[in-house]
């Protein structure tokens, strides 16, 4: 099973174009953050920050700015037998990851706050925090945690 179907979270596929990500390997600015983790990272949580959301209308994941380059990107180098990534925010957001077995959206999952969980497979992840405020320049200020506890 893939980190999806093993989290305890309820996530909803986002509905959208699909396409191939890979040449994708850069977060969108420069002060947010690429992490790479191996089970046993320190210092646990991993925190990225940056501002929500983007011109880029989603199905299910509000506005990101997919499809150009995502917020953050993840690599992992060695699989995870269990891995979350959660955010928070002072405003409602969503947290969009495409995955080397998918791509999928969570929202609303603590209160407004989402969160994906469960065991990730070794690849490249790249995340996008949306929201559903739809400004291109951003909504809100946000930390994503990336931790094994």
């Amino acid at each position: 099973m893939n980190i999806f179907q093993r989290s305890a979270v309820v996530l909803a596929t986002c509905a959208m174009t699909t396409g191939a990500m890979a040449t994708v390997v850069q977060p969108a600015r420069a002060d947010y953050q690429s992490f790479t983790l191996a089970p046993g990272f320190t210092p646990d949580p991993q925190i990225g920050t940056g501002l929500s959301g983007g011109s880029y209308r989603t199905a299910d994941c509000g506005f990101t700015d997919l499809p150009s380059a995502p917020d953050h990107v993840l690599t992992v180098t060695r699989s995870f037998s269990f891995l979350r990534a959660s955010v928070e925010a002072p405003g409602d957001v969503t947290l969009l990851i495409d995955g080397p077995d998918g791509r999928y959206c969570s929202d609303d999952v603590n209160g407004l706050m989402p969160e994906i969980s469960g065991s990730w497979p070794a690849g490249t992840y790249y995340i996008w925090i949306g929201d559903f405020v739809g400004n291109p320049a951003g909504a809100y200020r946000y930390q994503l945690f990336l931790s094994e506890f």
